[in-house]
């Protein structure tokens, strides 16, 4: 799981042009349907990497509308996506977009918070990237729960890479152990309440919250279908929801959290056809378990 970026070569730069183009003429009797066809036939193609197609009611109806039966990241490719790595296998070092995330992750680790639930880690990118700014005690523990052909890779990665900190998992019930959840760029693959739902399960709610690089609506939420070129060239598509930013917030907060700070990082979502669904930021929360 996690978020993908653009590459910007001539040819990129004259297709969006090109969509630009459509998009102004779109209000024209009939071009609306050429705009529709042209886009579905990029997106389909995988020439508009990270790009976004329909608006469904659900998960189950996004991925039935993509072109292959295999959907989402559990799946051969997807736990080696070079968004997240250099073409050597090194992992890309960290931006300045993951600032407000560690800023508030640091002193939650120096307070005492000892065990971090990585929800939608991926094979631990996060985890090698801060881990050069973060000073974690022996007995620290950061365990990852995703897909299990991402913790399948993330595992093999870790021995390679003696991570002494980092565990994987495929049980969600595990949130109940940590005292610092952190989701960074994967609860838009997930169902919206997915987090909601797992902390009103856990046998304990953590103190700490952190959720970063999140897709939020300030009016409405929806699912669409995303794609994704891996690797191997071959294209990957997934369900991709985007949340009522307050209606997420307010059921954090009916669980019992406070909310201490917000900020966002600059990357819109731009749904062909529907304007409605338009989003122009991701947000980032923290929040603290009231006491």
């Amino acid at each position: 799981m996690g978020e993908l970026r653009r590459r910007h070569t001539p040819l990129s730069v004259a297709r969006w042009a090109s969509r630009r183009a459509v998009r102004i003429l779109s209000t024209w009797p009939g071009i609306r349907q050429v705009h529709y066809a042209f886009h579905r036939w990029e997106f389909l193609a995988g020439r508009n990497d990270s790009g976004y197609s329909g608006v469904f009611s659900s998960v189950e109806e996004a991925a039935r509308s993509a072109p292959t039966a295999v959907t989402g990241y559990d799946q051969t490719g997807m736990a080696d996506l070079d968004v997240y790595r250099h073409a050597n296998g090194e992992f890309k070092s960290m931006p300045p977009t993951e600032y407000p995330a560690l800023f508030w992750l640091r002193p939650a680790i120096e307070g005492g918070a000892s065990r971090l639930f990585d929800l939608g880690g991926y094979v631990g990118h996060v985890y090698y990237q801060y881990c050069e700014y973060l000073d974690l005690p022996d007995e620290f523990s950061w365990t990852i729960y995703d897909v299990p052909h991402v913790t399948e890779a993330g595992r093999r990665i870790a021995q390679e890479r003696g991570a002494k900190h980092l565990s994987f998992t495929n049980n969600i019930a595990a949130i109940g152990e940590a005292d610092i959840v952190f989701a960074a760029g994967s609860l838009q693959y997930l169902e919206e309440g997915f987090l909601h739902q797992a902390l009103r399960e856990a046998s304990k709610l953590p103190t700490h919250l952190i959720v970063h690089r999140t897709a939020l609506h300030p009016t409405r939420s929806f699912v669409t279908l995303q794609s994704i070129n891996q690797r191997s060239g071959r294209i990957a598509f997934c369900p991709y929801t985007v949340a009522h930013r307050e209606r997420f917030i307010e059921g954090l907060q009916a669980l019992g959290y406070e909310q201490i700070d917000t900020w966002t990082k600059q990357r819109p979502i731009e749904v062909p056809l529907r304007p409605e669904c338009f989003v122009d930021t991701y947000s980032g929360l923290y929040f603290r378990l009231r006491t």
